[in-house]
């Protein structure tokens, strides 16, 4: 194997364990407030970005539709989301949270915000910025950002 192949494939393996690492902790930090990882990722989106519908929810998290699917209707029976149609096109379904979800995000989001800055802070700003960078570079879905 050529060095800058096996340099590759150090990289691709230290990528995916940190990225690993970091999942694990916000699911065991999420987990605390009865939330399952992919639950507590669809929430996050509609609390950031609001509403919006079931595919587009799928696109942000790189998930299937079936899956997304099948969170929401998990989240629907907590009463911590809600289905709507569109009232441009009544075969897209919005998702958004309700009042319930709302409030379980106001009290769930800063303390994963407070957990991502706390691993962050490993870094100085200024490496915070240039890994962003980094990153950016890598992903190939948005190569020209």
């Amino acid at each position: 194997m050529d060095t800058k192949t096996k340099q590759a494939l150090n990289l691709w393996e230290k990528l995916s364990q940190t990225y690993e690492s970091l999942r694990k902790t916000q699911v065991k930090a999420v987990f605390e407030h009865r939330l399952t990882g992919p639950q507590y990722n669809v929430m996050e989106v509609l609390y950031v970005y609001g509403p919006m519908p079931l595919k587009k929810i799928g696109e942000k998290l790189f998930v299937s539709g079936a899956n997304i699917t099948c969170v929401v209707d998990n989240l629907e029976k907590e009463n911590l989301v809600k289905r709507v149609p569109s009232n441009e096109d009544r075969r897209i379904i919005i998702a958004e949270l309700t009042s319930k979800g709302k409030d379980k995000m106001a009290n769930v989001f800063p303390v994963h915000a407070k957990n991502i800055t706390t691993i962050a802070n490993a870094l100085s700003d200024e490496e915070q910025v240039e890994l962003e960078k980094l990153l950016k570079k890598l992903d190939v879905n948005n190569s020209a950002a």
